[in-house]
């Protein structure tokens, strides 16, 4: 009890980097300690009162609260702190925060997400530089970067809103994203359009007060090219009418189980020669490219068997996202 004071200071010069509105205080004592004051307790038929350790707590808590002027929060706190009295030592942990926003793709031959290193399988090697990740551009790499640097934080994990080819362009408002940002010093900022590496720009970010549901499904709206055979112009048009609010059931091979999702519209858009472009408004989850190919049937039905002819997506720009719509309710 005598070393509060000290240890209290302490503790008010490690949090001075964070920015913070809450704390919550934990302390680890010597069980000798505990083991005496229940002799002592016991010896004496006390009852009721403070323990060592609440009092060790509640005192430090008041302490840190009168220098710092931010509350004790025993729910959902941003800093956690926790004395360990019997190591000497002081750990701090902060409450992850999360952002929203989208992103645009400009550039092909861009992945979506970070590649595993080959050889190490992220266990990390000199290889990749002890990364786990191989070099190759991606937009999870930005946009990690980018929101690392603004938060000063130890990691973002992001969750996705369905996924595009590499060779896929994302236009107009872009896809949504959700970043989960572990171990922020920073819990405040602003955000403008930021232009990343790649020709990949992040757009309408903002932070949110909550962890968001990420789970919800989504319409997307894609711009498709593909190579087809077929000579007969209204065979390739019979499209349109055929996926006009058609469910598609598609065949997880991870999951070994068949969903169903459904395509709203088809809009042939050109047909010139052996090239055909569409315009297709479906439920997110449909591959495009199967849905093109009808490539292991995992896809039913698809372009290939409606029209009874090879469909090829084209090898640099199968498809180019126009927008994505998250689903409230489905």
């Amino acid at each position: 009890m005598a070393n509060l004071n000290k240890t209290s200071s302490i503790i008010i010069k490690k949090i001075e980097k964070f920015e913070y509105s809450s704390f919550m205080i934990g302390t680890i004592i010597d069980s000798e300690i505990i083991e005496r004051e229940d002799f002592i307790r016991a010896e004496y038929k006390i009852k009721g009162g403070e323990s060592i350790k609440s009092e060790i707590t509640k005192q430090t808590s008041k302490f840190i609260a009168l220098k710092s002027g931010k509350r004790v929060s025993l729910n959902k706190p941003d800093l956690n702190i926790l004395v360990n009295t019997l190591m000497d030592d002081i750990e701090i942990t902060t409450r992850s925060i999360f952002v929203i926003g989208n992103y645009i793709k400009r550039k092909r031959g861009v992945k979506q997400k970070k590649q595993r290193c080959k050889e190490c399988k992220t266990y990390g090697c000199k290889i990749c530089k002890f990364s786990g990740f191989q070099k190759s551009p991606s937009v999870e790499n930005e946009i990690q970067k980018f929101l690392k640097k603004k938060f000063i934080a130890n990691n973002v994990k992001i969750s996705w809103f369905g996924s595009e080819d590499n060779n896929s362009l994302v236009k107009n408002k872009g896809r949504p994203f959700c970043a989960e940002i572990v171990s922020p010093i920073k819990r405040k900022s602003f955000f403008r359009d930021k232009k990343m590496n790649n020709g990949i720009i992040m757009k309408h970010a903002e932070i949110l007060k909550n962890r968001p549901i990420t789970d919800f499904g989504f319409i997307m709206k894609s711009r498709v090219n593909f190579e087809c055979n077929c000579k007969d112009v209204n065979k390739i048009k019979y499209l349109e009418k055929f996926f006009d609010k058609k469910d598609v059931t598609i065949y997880s091979i991870n999951k070994r189980k068949h969903f169903t999702r459904k395509i709203f519209s088809v809009t042939i858009k050109k047909i010139e020669k052996k090239q055909v472009r569409l315009d297709i408004i479906c439920e997110g989850g449909i591959n495009i490219k199967k849905l093109v190919s009808g490539e292991n049937n995992e896809i039913e039905p698809n372009f290939n068997k409606v029209i009874r002819r090879k469909c090829i997506p084209d090898k640099n720009a199968p498809f180019d996202v126009h927008y994505v719509r998250i689903q409230k309710k489905r």
